[in-house]
């Protein structure tokens, strides 16, 4: 369950925050007046969900997943390296 805080905690305790999401790469959910209004994640899980919303831009993501899946089942994959020269070459 993530852990919720107002922002008057995050505002006096931001750094003991910070490191605590860091370390434990739990989110922090920050309310104002009572209702969530912000999210507090690592950098790693940020990237991750602006890689994510980049594959999901697609309009074939479903069926690229799909795959992936099968291949992943079949063992066919390829180091991360590998991968990531690919995708640099697809978006130019």
């Amino acid at each position: 369950m993530d852990k919720i805080i107002p922002i008057s905690d995050l505002q006096t305790k931001a750094k003991k925050y910070v490191d605590q999401v860091r370390e434990t790469e739990q989110p922090v959910v920050v309310t104002q007046r009572g209702r969530a209004s912000a999210v507090l994640v690592s950098y790693e899980a940020y990237e991750g969900m602006l890689a994510t919303m980049d594959e999901m831009s697609y309009p074939d993501w479903r069926q690229r997943l799909a795959r992936a899946k099968r291949e992943e089942a079949a063992g066919k994959t390829i180091p991360l390296s590998v991968y990531l020269a690919q995708r640099k070459r697809r978006k130019k």
